[in-house]
C-alpha cells in the first residue's frame, strides 16, 4: 500500500537521523491517521507498532500489536511481533504459541521457524505438554524446525550453525545427520575451522579416526589450536 510505504520510509529517515521530539510526533499523527483511514488494514497497523517500538514506546506499540491480531489473527508479521515480546517479558509458553501461530499462517517463513525452535529449545523445560511430555520430545521438535529454517534458507550460517549444534543436545543423535548438517556450515560459513572442529567431533562419533584426523588438519585458527590439540589426543587414545 503506497500510503504505508510512504510513512515507512519517511518514519526510517526520522529515525536515522535521530530527529527530535516535534518531528516525531508528526509522524505519530501520520501513522495515527492511517489507522483511522484503514481500520481493517493490520498491516498499516503493523507499521504504527513497528514505529512505536523503534522510537522506544513498547507498551503502546504491543497493544497496537494485540489490536492489527485482532484485526487479523494470521497475520504472520504481527504475530512474530507479539512472540518477540512474549520472550522479551518471560512469558515463553504465550511466546511458543505466537511463534507456532505464525510457522501455520505463513510455513514458508525460515525465521518464523527458527524464532519457534530456538524458544522450544532454550526453554524446553517450561514447555511440556500433552504432546511433549518431556524436555527430549521438545528438542526434537525444535531439531526440526531448525532444520525446516535450514531448508528454506540454505545459505544462512546462523540457522545452520544452530540446526548443527542441537544434535549435541538430543539423547540418542543420529550422527550422520549431524556430520552432513557441519559439512553444510562447512560450505556457507566464514567460520570455517568451527565447523571443521565440529566435523572432526562427529566423526570422532561415528569411529571415524581418519576422517577426523583429516578435518583436524585443516584447521589453521589459532584460537582452535587448543581443542584441536585435545581432540588429536583423544583421537589416539580412544
Amino acid at each position: 500500500m503506497g500510503d504505508l510505504h510512504a510513512a515507512q520510509l519517511m518514519a526510517a529517515t526520522l529515525i536515522a537521523r535521530q530527529a527530535g521530539p516535534e518531528e516525531m510526533k508528526k509522524m505519530e499523527h501520520i501513522f495515527a491517521d492511517l489507522d483511522a483511514k484503514y481500520p481493517r488494514d493490520a498491516a498499516i497497523w503493523n507499521g504504527h507498532a513497528e514505529f512505536l517500538w523503534e522510537t522506544g514506546d513498547h507498551n503502546r506499540a504491543v497493544k497496537t500489536w494485540q489490536e492489527a491480531e485482532k484485526i487479523d489473527p494470521n497475520n504472520g508479521v504481527v504475530l512474530d511481533h507479539l512472540g518477540g515480546n512474549a520472550v522479551a517479558v518471560g512469558e515463553v509458553k504465550q511466546a511458543a504459541e505466537y511463534y507456532a501461530r505464525a510457522i501455520h499462517s505463513a510455513p514458508d517463513k525460515a525465521d518464523y521457524h527458527f524464532s519457534y525452535a530456538n524458544v522450544v529449545f532454550l526453554f524446553r523445560h517450561d514447555l511440556h505438554d500433552a504432546a511433549h511430555p518431556d524436555s527430549d520430545s521438545r528438542i526434537a521438535e525444535a531439531l526440526q524446525h531448525f532444520a525446516e529454517a535450514v531448508r528454506l534458507q540454505p545459505l544462512n550460517a546462523e540457522y545452520a550453525r544452530a540446526f548443527a549444534e542441537t544434535f549435541y543436545s538430543l539423547p540418542q543423535p543420529d550422527w550422520q545427520a549431524a556430520l552432513k548438517a557441519w559439512q553444510h556450515l562447512c560450505e556457507i560459513s566464514t567460520q570455517k575451522d568451527f565447523a571443521l572442529v565440529n566435523i572432526a567431533r562427529v566423526h570422532m562419533k561415528l569411529g571415524n579416526k581418519p576422517e577426523a584426523r583429516a578435518a583436524l588438519a585443516q584447521v589453521q585458527d589459532p584460537k582452535f589450536a587448543r581443542m584441536k590439540g585435545r581432540l588429536s589426543e583423544r583421537i589416539e587414545a580412544e
